[in-house]
């Protein structure tokens, strides 16, 4: 349980990245938490978040570090197209197709686009380096692969992936799980939003043959598994 000088540190958080993020309070509180645990274990990796919109998650847990250790211990790198998401398919549901279309929405936020420049701007006043918040702009497709050596020799010690849609869900997921670290924590902002994102999870889980089990985040504003090694013996029966 966190302290209250704790407690104290992840509201400031979520305070000064609200202009930044639509993520809801529980699900933004469960990221900071999850990016001091993965410290605190002094888990192998950096963090990775694939899909920032304005950034304000990848924000908040560089900031969150900041407060509590007086300096950033794990970059993070913060993957988006900057232009928005791509079309929802058959996999995403008549919900998604149906969140597309209807432009003058006060949700819709432009498809979810976040302007590069503006988030650069937001990383000079939050005072964070380029080696501290390392941005890649691009489709997953394109950018992914070129940094899997980097990130395949640092390792992921958290992954939050908030891409919406089946295709770039699945697609982090096939790309990203192999470099992630044992007993990191996977959090899956839209599965229970989006049935792309459910879809995409449990795809994944099928075909690579993992039982990771589901978890969910407050009152089902997301899900969140960790990377286990599978288990040796049975549990004793209660």
């Amino acid at each position: 349980m966190e302290s209250a000088q704790d407690q104290e540190i992840l509201h400031r958080v979520c305070r000064e990245v609200a202009p930044y993020t639509m993520v809801p309070q529980a699900a933004l509180l469960f990221t900071l938490e999850s990016a001091l645990h993965c410290i605190e274990l002094d888990m192998k990796g950096s963090i990775v978040e694939c899909g920032t919109w304005k950034g304000g998650c990848s924000f908040g847990m560089l900031l969150v570090q900041r407060y509590k250790y007086g300096k950033i211990v794990k970059p993070v790198w913060m993957f988006d197209s900057f232009q928005g998401l791509p079309p929802a398919d058959e996999r995403d549901g008549p919900l998604a197709k149906a969140y597309q279309r209807d432009v003058d929405s006060a949700y819709y936020y432009d498809n979810c686009t976040a302007a590069l420049e503006d988030v650069r701007i937001a990383i000079k006043l939050f005072g964070f380096s380029d080696e501290e918040c390392r941005v890649v702009p691009g489709w997953f497709s394109d950018t992914l692969p070129s940094k899997t050596t980097t990130l395949g020799r640092e390792g992921i010690a958290l992954l939050r992936v908030d891409a919406d849609w089946y295709e770039p869900v699945r697609f982090v997921l096939d790309t990203l799980l192999p470099h992630t670290t044992d007993d990191a924590r996977v959090i899956l902002d839209d599965y229970y939003f989006w049935d792309g994102c459910a879809r995409a999870t449990h795809d994944f889980l099928s075909s690579s043959g993992q039982a990771y089990r589901i978890r969910t985040i407050g009152d089902f504003v997301g899900a969140w598994f960790e990377k286990k090694a599978g288990r040796s013996g049975l549990l004793s029966p209660l």
